[in-house]
């Protein structure tokens, strides 16, 4: 076999392994959808968030802080009034506190 068919097909499989790791990696995001939206308002930050949520999300303030971070990928913790952000709390874990709330 010539070397340049050896390069060739040893390329082919380079490109097919770099296109399956791409695809592998972008489908591996969560699916924020079950978890609790926050409008940020005037005055709030992460850590005045956490402090409103953590405990429902059994994290400590630091580690809610990371986790809002990281899923809604932000490269710090400044929000402005009017961002949403996805909070480490299921939906339904705010409905039913609702639900208990006004009974």
């Amino acid at each position: 076999m010539k070397k340049e068919t050896i390069f060739y097909i040893l390329s082919f499989f380079a490109v097919v392994l770099a296109v399956t790791g791409a695809i592998s990696y972008t489908g591996t995001n969560e699916n924020l959808e079950k978890f609790h939206q926050v409008e940020i308002e005037e005055g709030d930050s992460l850590w005045s968030i956490a402090e409103q949520f953590h405990e429902n999300a059994n994290i400590t303030k630091q580690d809610f802080v990371i986790w809002v971070q990281d899923k809604n990928k932000m490269n710090s913790s400044v929000v402005k009034p009017g961002d949403l952000v996805f909070v480490p709390v299921e939906k339904e874990q705010i409905y039913q506190f609702e639900q208990i709330a006004s009974e």
